[in-house]
């Protein structure tokens, strides 16, 4: 399978929006693990209400998604937001989402992708990169800027700081994981210290860089996404930052017939999905970037994985497994869209490392060491290619029209949580 795939595949696109999980969305798919009800804290069974085409932001930081899973019970977000609890509890349609759920109809949708973190954006999309955080529980907020007050320069500025894990024993990793729950969590924080985000650590882009294979990451205007400017190897090094470019580029570079090996693809804040943007806008854009693919030479032999980085407060009823101090987190929506899959809704336990793994062994790279992050998960994720049909009839190009949006009926503010 492995052979075959290194064969049919010849360019990796991974595609990371932000914040809804994978009930919000996909709660009502056929043939899911779905649900149109949640729990909440008080015992409560609610109704999941309509999303919206602009819901309204939801905490989610680290322990925030700790609240919300409570030791497994699912059953706590509206902890989240007192001053509305039904807040997390809201669930889009299938004509909120038509695109998307075009997606799913024809390509494979999985009802087991997990976040990697317990949250928030930061180090979530660090992962995407890197298969950990550097013991990293969170991103900068408000006070820890640094002394030129500016949010996220991560590696340029010295003196920012952001919460992270110590660097602690093997007993007090097992205290810490002990404390995942409700009413433990204020103690977890003992283990918890404040550092500068900037993370020597070894990462997928790095590997590629050392290979000789093609890659960029192809960032949006989104402060909170910047995980390449936190790793001091990619930063410090002109030949792999270089390979930063613009969202903007990734569209021309296909058309152009420079597409990479593999492609990381973030959109600016505004197309990220992340409440309370418009998720029609934001589904019109990721149309444009996989109409893109579709109609250009790159479709014969490309896989796009479509992801979003973590559960953004909303309610999911699936327990994820307790693999680590860092998750795995809430459940959110994975989409394969390539020409060598079989149309079905798939239930392997996967996170963002498998879509490392799958790049690493297509390119025959080794697994990360991520021992000095606290986690082992790089070494055992499964690489994804089982989700693949190499055998069958290529599937054609789905090329979808974009579609008007509704006009917000609400003030839009950008997020201050990630």
């Amino acid at each position: 399978m492995t052979e075959q795939a290194k064969a049919k595949i010849k360019h990796i696109v991974f595609i990371v929006k932000e914040n809804r999980t994978f009930d919000t969305m996909f709660g009502t798919f056929p043939g899911v693990d779905g649900t149109t009800t949640g729990q909440m804290c008080n015992g409560k069974t609610v109704k999941l209400k309509p999303a919206g085409d602009t819901a309204l932001d939801v905490p989610h930081s680290f322990t925030a998604g700790l609240r919300a899973i409570n030791g497994g019970r699912m059953n706590c977000f509206d902890l989240m937001s007192p001053d509305d609890k039904t807040r997390p509890y809201v669930q889009l349609q299938q004509s909120d989402i038509p695109n998307y759920w075009q997606y799913a109809k024809h390509f494979v949708l999985d009802d087991r992708f997990f976040s990697s973190v317990y949250g928030p954006t930061g180090p979530e999309q660090l992962w995407t990169v890197s298969a950990q955080t550097d013991r990293f529980v969170e991103q900068e907020r408000e006070g820890q800027y640094g002394t030129n007050g500016v949010a996220r320069e991560f590696c340029d500025d010295k003196t920012e700081r952001a919460y992270s894990f110590k660097d602690l024993t093997p007993a007090q990793q097992n205290e810490a994981y002990a404390l995942q729950e409700l009413p433990n969590i204020p103690a977890l924080t003992t283990f918890w210290e404040t550092r500068w985000p900037c993370a020597d650590i070894p990462s997928v882009p790095g590997q590629l860089q050392a290979a000789g294979v093609s890659w960029k990451y192809y960032r949006g205007d989104n402060s909170w996404v910047d995980p390449l400017r936190q790793i001091s190897t990619v930063r410090n090094s002109p030949a792999a930052w270089r390979n930063r470019v613009p969202v903007e580029q990734f569209v021309k570079d296909v058309q152009a017939g420079h597409l990479p090996d593999v492609s990381w693809v973030t959109p600016s804040f505004v197309d990220s999905d992340h409440p309370p943007m418009s998720i029609c806008q934001g589904e019109n854009w990721t149309v444009r970037q996989v109409n893109s693919i579709m109609q250009s030479q790159y479709w014969k032999d490309t896989a796009i994985v479509l992801v979003w980085d973590d559960y953004g407060g909303f309610y999911d009823h699936v327990v994820p497994p307790h693999v680590d101090l860092f998750g795995y987190g809430l459940r959110v929506p994975m989409l394969l869209i390539s020409p060598f899959v079989d149309p079905h809704v798939d239930s392997r336990t996967l996170d963002f490392t498998s879509v490392l793994r799958l790049i690493q062994r297509l390119h025959d790279l080794p697994p990360l060491d991520t021992s000095s992050g606290m986690t082992q998960r790089n070494a055992q994720a499964s690489d994804m290619v089982d989700l693949f049909d190499f055998l069958g009839k290529p599937q054609k190009p789905l090329v979808l029209k974009e579609r008007s949006c509704p006009t917000p009926t609400q003030t839009v503010v950008p997020s201050t949580t990630g």
